[in-house]
């Protein structure tokens, strides 16, 4: 979008849009996954993943690429949603950590060739047309690559979709569907919110941080976010062995307090070789209790619910991540730039650990009490 013209305040906005249209049909379609089970929303969501990537390749309209880019990201937070469920479902109590942290190393391994390839494609085409690769058409190009790994992902998606463990965890009646338990999913979703806010308020925003503060253009900021991914899949399946040790619960929240200084700091660094190891350093910790606090929420709630807590906590992730997070941070730069946007980052950082080992520091989940036995 900054390729497009668009402000920092304007990106913000956008980011917030996604999170927006989940609220309003979140619930609902976690429900109805409940109870029908999860090949209809896979292979919709990889559909319209597909037409969306294609849109954004071949239009030029500012308005239809915004469209099309918030149509993207609903289809993939639909995938994202049943991901966490299905793991829950075909894994017992000994493997699951194991399970949701190599799954995560994965994402993180795809994440790499992502951003090399979003890097190198724009500098390549730059290149050969004559233009910044920093350029609207130039972005286009990795767009375009984009949709073809969309494309052969498809023959995956309908390969789980008719695998016999994407049937309903439980069958019920309708007027059950959105009968949860509140209470239990409120003290979840507090600290998801907190934290969605903290991180929507730095993470959408990385890549104009390295842009405009240091000078970066998408080649050298690919390469970057590419180590941090390599590392990243690395570290992370780690995970079992730190909630091993230091306890599950303990793990999430000490390493969701720890990012707060490291954001902090970030806020003030004008050295690109000091902010670079920050940043890698918060992704690693951050990133090394995602896979147990995607476990916790699943072992915490009943199995029938693992669905629509699953939605809940991307919505409220949402919220915070693609809604309130990088529109503060959007407002807080027009008026005080990174220094002050990223220290109120740090705070919701702080307010998140803290909030969750508050409310489940003495908290020991069945696969904790199995590995204990």
């Amino acid at each position: 979008m900054n390729a497009l013209g668009f402000s920092n305040e304007v990106i913000g906005l956008f980011n917030s849009l996604p999170a927006v249209a989940l609220i309003l049909v979140g619930i609902p379609f976690a429900a109805i996954a409940d109870r029908i089970g999860y090949r209809l929303f896979l292979l919709g969501g990889g559909s319209v993943a597909v037409l969306a990537s294609l849109v954004l390749t071949l239009v030029r309209s500012p308005l239809l690429a915004v469209l099309a880019a918030g149509t993207f990201a609903l289809a993939i937070i639909v995938l994202q949603v049943l991901g966490s469920p299905l793991l829950a479902q075909v894994s017992g109590e000994s493997e699951r950590v194991a399970l949701f942290s190599l799954n995560q190393s994965l994402s993180w391994a795809a994440a790499l060739v992502g951003d090399v390839l979003g890097g190198v494609i724009p500098e390549a085409a730059g290149r050969l047309t004559h233009m910044s690769s920093a350029s609207a058409g130039a972005i286009r190009s990795a767009f375009a690559a984009m949709t073809i790994l969309t494309v052969l992902s498809l023959p995956f998606l309908a390969r789980l979709a008719r695998f016999s463990g994407m049937k309903p965890a439980a069958t019920f009646p309708v007027r059950e569907l959105l009968n949860i338990d509140l209470a239990r999913f409120g003290r979840i979703l507090l600290p998801a919110l907190i934290l969605g806010i903290a991180a929507g308020m730095y993470l959408n925003f990385t890549q104009l941080y390295l842009a405009q503060r240091f000078r970066l253009t998408p080649g050298p900021i690919g390469v970057l976010f590419a180590v941090g991914a390599a590392l990243t899949a690395i570290v992370t399946l780690a995970a079992p062995a730190v909630g091993r040790r230091l306890g599950i619960t303990r793990t999430i929240g000490f390493a969701q307090v720890l990012g707060s200084p490291l954001v902090l700091a970030l806020a003030f660094i004008m050295a690109l070789p000091v902010a670079v190891v920050i940043m890698t350093i918060r992704q690693l910790v951050l990133n090394l209790q995602g896979p147990l606090g995607q476990v916790f929420g699943m072992e915490y709630v009943d199995s029938r619910e693992r669905a629509r807590l699953a939605t809940a906590q991307i919505v409220v992730s949402g919220i915070g991540i693609g809604g309130i997070g990088p529109l503060v941070s959007g407002f807080l730069q027009v008026h005080g730039g990174y220094q002050l946007a990223f220290s109120v980052s740090a705070v919701f950082y702080l307010l998140a650990g803290l909030t969750f080992l508050m409310l489940f520091g003495k908290v020991h989940l069945p696969s904790e009490r199995g590995r204990s036995a």
